[in-house]
């Protein structure tokens, strides 16, 4: 399979993960105005999804990362991947208060401060793909 090939399957795993801390952390911020049945449910599940999908990512870095050069990313793609949804669920509670409360400034800010920093993560998420795509082939032409 070509780098190219294993970095986009990647990151295609990676991206999966992000929408459902985003929508983790809307039920939060709606669990804080309408404690309810209903926001309890959809968090729960939605966590439960994104457990799985983090667990399917860790099951597929660990394949790729079975050659000794391919360790060190595939840890640090795992990382990569806990971060962004760490930081993907702080975007969800930005939005949510925004929506479900007044959007005074500092409400704005958070949202602002939130959609930057997700932005930003994008980077070290696709860079250690990359890392781990690369070492993957190499550790494995030196098994051949």
């Amino acid at each position: 399979m070509r780098s190219d090939a294993t970095t986009f399957k990647l990151l295609a795993h990676a991206g999966c993960a992000a929408p459902g801390a985003i929508i983790i952390g809307l039920c939060a911020a709606r669990l804080a105005r309408h404690f309810d049945e209903v926001g309890v449910t959809l968090a729960v599940v939605f966590a439960l999804c994104l457990l799985a999908d983090l667990v399917w990512i860790r099951r597929e870095v660990h394949l790729l990362g079975m050659g000794e050069l391919a360790r060190e990313p595939a840890a640090q793609f795992l990382w990569s991947c806990v971060f962004l949804s760490l930081i993907s669920l702080g975007l969800g509670m930005a939005v949510g208060s925004l929506l479900w409360f007044e959007g005074d400034f500092v409400r704005r800010f958070s949202l602002g401060f939130w959609t930057l920093m997700a932005i930003s993560a994008s980077y070290p998420l696709f860079r250690d793909a990359k890392r781990l795509a690369d070492a993957s082939r190499w550790s494995g032409a030196r098994q051949a």
